[in-house]
Protein backbone atom coordinates (compact mmCIF):
# COMPACT_ATOMS: atom_id res chain seq x y z
CA UNK A 1 0.00 0.00 0.00
CA UNK A 2 1.24 3.47 -0.90
CA UNK A 3 -0.30 6.82 0.00
CA UNK A 4 -0.42 9.32 -2.89
CA UNK A 5 0.95 12.38 -1.09
CA UNK A 6 0.09 14.60 -4.06
CA UNK A 7 -3.57 14.20 -3.07
CA UNK A 8 -3.01 15.35 0.51
CA UNK A 9 -3.21 18.94 1.66
CA UNK A 10 0.02 20.16 3.24
CA UNK A 11 0.66 22.94 5.72
CA UNK A 12 4.03 24.51 6.50
CA UNK A 13 4.44 25.75 10.06
CA UNK A 14 7.27 28.27 10.29
CA UNK A 15 8.24 28.40 13.96
CA UNK A 16 9.91 31.80 13.45
CA UNK A 17 6.43 33.22 12.88
CA UNK A 18 5.23 32.09 16.31
CA UNK A 19 6.01 33.55 19.70
CA UNK A 20 4.75 30.65 21.83
CA UNK A 21 4.80 26.94 21.00
CA UNK A 22 1.11 26.59 21.90
CA UNK A 23 0.29 28.63 18.78
CA UNK A 24 0.91 25.40 16.85
CA UNK A 25 -2.11 23.87 18.56
CA UNK A 26 -4.21 26.92 17.68
CA UNK A 27 -3.21 26.69 14.02
CA UNK A 28 -4.02 22.98 13.85
CA UNK A 29 -7.41 23.64 15.47
CA UNK A 30 -8.24 26.52 13.07
CA UNK A 31 -7.42 24.18 10.17
CA UNK A 32 -9.36 21.27 11.81
CA UNK A 33 -6.43 18.89 11.27
CA UNK A 34 -6.93 15.74 13.31
CA UNK A 35 -5.01 13.03 11.42
CA UNK A 36 -1.59 13.87 10.05
CA UNK A 37 2.03 13.03 9.45
CA UNK A 38 4.72 15.65 9.90
CA UNK A 39 8.37 16.44 9.32
CA UNK A 40 10.49 18.69 11.52
CA UNK A 41 13.11 20.43 9.37
CA UNK A 42 16.09 22.54 10.41
CA UNK A 43 17.54 24.75 7.68
CA UNK A 44 16.03 22.37 5.10
CA UNK A 45 17.35 19.16 6.73
CA UNK A 46 14.73 16.70 7.92
CA UNK A 47 15.20 16.09 11.63
CA UNK A 48 12.42 13.55 12.01
CA UNK A 49 9.13 12.33 10.61
CA UNK A 50 6.19 11.52 12.84
CA UNK A 51 2.44 11.03 12.98
CA UNK A 52 -0.54 11.95 15.07
CA UNK A 53 -1.26 9.11 17.44
CA UNK A 54 -3.84 10.33 19.87
CA UNK A 55 -7.35 11.67 19.90
CA UNK A 56 -6.66 14.74 22.03
CA UNK A 57 -8.45 16.78 19.37
CA UNK A 58 -11.70 15.17 20.56
CA UNK A 59 -11.11 17.02 23.84
CA UNK A 60 -10.30 20.24 21.96
CA UNK A 61 -6.50 19.94 21.89
CA UNK A 62 -5.38 19.78 18.26
CA UNK A 63 -1.76 19.20 17.16
CA UNK A 64 -0.73 18.08 20.63
CA UNK A 65 2.04 15.76 19.42
CA UNK A 66 3.72 18.40 17.24
CA UNK A 67 3.38 21.03 19.96
CA UNK A 68 4.94 18.81 22.65
CA UNK A 69 7.95 18.06 20.46
CA UNK A 70 8.40 21.59 19.13
CA UNK A 71 8.33 23.00 22.67
CA UNK A 72 11.59 21.12 23.41
CA UNK A 73 13.48 22.99 20.69
CA UNK A 74 15.44 25.94 22.17
CA UNK A 75 14.24 29.48 21.57
CA UNK A 76 10.70 29.58 22.96
CA UNK A 77 10.09 32.03 25.83
CA UNK A 78 8.93 29.19 28.09
CA UNK A 79 10.84 25.99 28.72
CA UNK A 80 9.19 22.59 28.51
CA UNK A 81 9.39 20.42 31.60
CA UNK A 82 12.34 18.00 31.29
CA UNK A 83 10.10 15.04 32.01
CA UNK A 84 7.25 16.11 29.78
CA UNK A 85 5.96 14.24 26.77
CA UNK A 86 7.78 15.00 23.54
CA UNK A 87 11.08 15.09 25.40
CA UNK A 88 12.69 12.81 22.83
CA UNK A 89 12.98 15.93 20.67
CA UNK A 90 15.64 17.24 23.10
CA UNK A 91 18.03 14.48 22.01
CA UNK A 92 17.18 15.11 18.34
CA UNK A 93 17.75 18.87 18.70
CA UNK A 94 21.05 18.20 20.48
CA UNK A 95 22.35 16.71 17.22
CA UNK A 96 21.99 20.16 15.61
CA UNK A 97 24.38 22.44 17.56
CA UNK A 98 23.06 25.98 17.99
CA UNK A 99 19.56 25.08 16.81
CA UNK A 100 16.85 27.64 17.58
CA UNK A 101 13.14 27.37 16.94
CA UNK A 102 13.33 30.28 14.47
CA UNK A 103 15.25 28.01 12.09
CA UNK A 104 12.74 25.16 12.30
CA UNK A 105 9.75 24.48 10.07
CA UNK A 106 7.23 21.71 10.39
CA UNK A 107 5.59 20.28 7.28
CA UNK A 108 2.22 18.65 7.93
CA UNK A 109 0.54 16.20 5.58
CA UNK A 110 -3.17 16.47 6.43
CA UNK A 111 -4.94 13.11 6.33
CA UNK A 112 -8.14 14.39 7.93
CA UNK A 113 -10.97 13.07 5.77
CA UNK A 114 -8.76 10.44 4.13
CA UNK A 115 -10.71 7.25 3.24
CA UNK A 116 -9.20 5.11 6.01
CA UNK A 117 -9.74 1.36 5.66
CA UNK A 118 -10.71 1.08 9.33
CA UNK A 119 -13.01 3.93 10.31
CA UNK A 120 -12.25 3.88 14.05
CA UNK A 121 -8.48 3.23 13.76
CA UNK A 122 -6.45 5.46 11.47
CA UNK A 123 -3.03 4.30 12.66
CA UNK A 124 -2.39 1.90 9.80
CA UNK A 125 -2.50 4.47 7.00
CA UNK A 126 -0.71 7.06 9.16
CA UNK A 127 2.06 4.52 9.76
CA UNK A 128 2.16 3.67 6.04
CA UNK A 129 2.67 7.34 5.20
CA UNK A 130 5.29 7.91 7.91
CA UNK A 131 7.26 4.84 6.77
CA UNK A 132 6.87 5.91 3.15
CA UNK A 133 8.37 9.34 3.95
CA UNK A 134 11.25 7.74 5.86
CA UNK A 135 11.96 5.33 3.00
CA UNK A 136 11.93 8.17 0.45
CA UNK A 137 14.43 10.02 2.64
CA UNK A 138 16.67 6.93 2.81
CA UNK A 139 16.50 6.50 -0.97
CA UNK A 140 17.40 10.15 -1.53
CA UNK A 141 20.10 10.61 1.14
CA UNK A 142 21.20 7.08 2.06
CA UNK A 143 20.17 7.33 5.72
CA UNK A 144 17.07 7.89 7.82
CA UNK A 145 16.53 11.19 9.68
CA UNK A 146 18.34 11.37 13.03
CA UNK A 147 15.04 11.50 14.91
CA UNK A 148 13.74 8.28 13.37
CA UNK A 149 16.00 5.86 15.17
CA UNK A 150 13.67 2.86 15.40
CA UNK A 151 12.89 0.61 12.46
CA UNK A 152 9.09 0.67 12.32
CA UNK A 153 8.80 -1.39 9.13
CA UNK A 154 7.73 -4.48 11.15
CA UNK A 155 4.44 -2.71 11.90
CA UNK A 156 3.57 -2.96 8.21
CA UNK A 157 3.58 -6.76 8.46
CA UNK A 158 0.82 -6.84 11.09
CA UNK A 159 -2.56 -8.03 9.87
CA UNK A 160 -5.78 -6.17 10.41
CA UNK A 161 -9.41 -6.45 9.46
CA UNK A 162 -10.62 -3.58 7.30
CA UNK A 163 -14.18 -2.31 7.54
CA UNK A 164 -14.85 -3.70 4.06
CA UNK A 165 -13.61 -7.16 5.04
CA UNK A 166 -15.56 -7.12 8.31
CA UNK A 167 -18.77 -6.11 6.53
CA UNK A 168 -18.32 -8.91 3.97
CA UNK A 169 -17.92 -11.55 6.72
CA UNK A 170 -20.72 -10.58 9.09
CA UNK A 171 -24.30 -9.52 8.74
CA UNK A 172 -25.26 -6.27 10.39
CA UNK A 173 -28.16 -6.90 12.74
CA UNK A 174 -30.56 -4.17 13.75
CA UNK A 175 -30.72 -4.77 17.51
CA UNK A 176 -33.58 -2.31 18.00
CA UNK A 177 -36.02 -4.83 16.50
CA UNK A 178 -34.94 -7.78 18.65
Amino acid sequence: MTIDITKLNTVMIDCSQMFNAHEIKGMMKRLSITDYCYAFTYKGTVMKFGQSCDNDWQKGSYGERIYRQAHHIPGWPTIASPGSAGGDMRSVAAKFPGIKKNEVCIKVWDMTGYPFSVAHDHRHELTVLENQLIQQHIQQFGYQPVGNIRDESKIMKKTRVTDQMFDSLFDVVDTTTI
